[in-house]
């Protein structure tokens, strides 16, 4: 197979990018910060004529990234870690990082502190060993999420390797994989791993498409792979200001991923992590987004409308039962542990427009 990290180099110097001298200069300012990498499949899906592309909005670096606000960690993962990379922010389930690598430089990315240059963070990576340690930590646990980074990045056999430890408490029911490969390297989903994935079932996989130019002809035959081999595929959307913040993107979204089998699953309200603010979309705009997408979208196409709270507020479904009131900053939301919590929608005030 070809490995991606053995396949052609990623998009990684701002003076390559096919802008102005300017432009070039602005994204090498956010770089020293916030590095850039954009694999060879995302950079060919990029209108670099269009500063309103979607994909280009996701991908490179705008000034407004060095604004300051957000936090580093903004679910607090760090501070639930049960075992070394793995977090229990959820009674039933474990999230395991089980990389910190990733071949897309995402600029809304949540976990951005680990790529983030000079930065220091504490999340540390889980292998085998460590995932084992976490689930006879807790032994209520029914689900585990391999996630990273991206956990494609390993190899068929420490994919595999990690699988096998999440499968061996007695108690657990199923793995997930929240993966962007089939958007970001869809040559990796080769059929010998598309095969060894479906030896792991009941396993879900969760991947991450943004906007309907994302899902290509090669995202397709990536997803088919999986699909063929008897994985099911949910897609986790993150709406985004200037990307997909309309009905007519969002209806486009999900039409585009059904075509091709993936359920568009849930529409995460933006986390409130350092450097993503500016893609920040009010709250009861998201609710009449996804209010019109059910009056006049086909039922397939609706995703859950979550809010991932901090610790262990959990992700809440925005509906009439969860928002408590409003206010002229945010909203304050009840959270799976029934506390009240507070949605700051402060960021969603900047222009939508391109930097540049």
């Amino acid at each position: 197979m070809t490995h991606p990290r053995r396949a052609a180099a990623a998009l990684c110097e701002p003076g390559r990018l096919p802008l102005s001298a300017r432009a070039r200069a602005e994204v090498a300012r956010v770089a020293e910060r916030y590095p850039m990498r954009i694999p060879p499949h995302l950079a060919a899906c990029i209108d670099w004529s269009d500063p309103r592309c979607p994909v280009r909005r996701q991908l490179v670096p705008d000034r407004r990234e060095l604004e300051p606000g957000g936090a580093a960690d903004p679910l607090d993962e760090e501070r639930f870690c049960l075992a070394p990379g793995v977090v229990r922010r959820f009674e039933d389930r474990l999230l395991a990082i089980v990389t910190h690598a990733c071949p897309v430089h995402c600029r809304h990315c949540n976990r951005k502190r680990l790529w983030r240059r000079g930065g220091e963070h504490g999340l540390e990576v889980a292998g085998p060993e460590q995932i084992a340690l976490a689930l006879r930590r807790a032994p209520g646990a029914r689900e585990v999420i391999l996630s990273g980074g991206e956990p494609l990045l390993l190899s068929d056999r420490a994919l595999g390797e990690r699988l096998e430890a999440a499968r061996a408490a007695p108690g657990v029911e199923l793995v997930r994989i929240h993966s962007r490969a089939p958007v970001s390297v869809p040559e990796r989903i080769t059929p010998a791993l598309a095969r060894r994935l479906g030896r792991e079932r009941p396993l879900w996989f969760v991947t991450h498409f943004n906007a309907a130019r994302e899902v290509t002809p090669r995202a397709a035959r990536a997803v088919a792979r999986l699909l063929q081999a008897g994985v099911p595929v949910l897609n986790q959307a993150v709406l985004l200001r200037g990307v997909n913040d309309s009905f007519a993107a969002l209806e486009a979204l999900g039409r585009a991923l059904v075509r091709v089998g993936v359920k568009p699953h849930t529409l995460f309200q933006l986390d409130h992590a350092e450097g993503v603010l500016h893609f920040q979309v009010p709250l009861r705009r998201a609710v009449e987004l996804v209010g019109a997408l059910r009056r006049r979208a086909s039922g397939l196409l609706v995703p859950h409308l979550l809010v991932d709270l901090p610790g262990r507020g959990g992700k809440v479904a925005v509906g009439p039962d969860t928002i408590r009131r409003w206010t002229r900053r945010g909203a304050w939301l009840r959270g799976a542990d029934g506390r009240e919590r507070f949605y700051f929608d402060g960021g969603a005030g900047g222009s939508a427009g391109a930097a540049w």
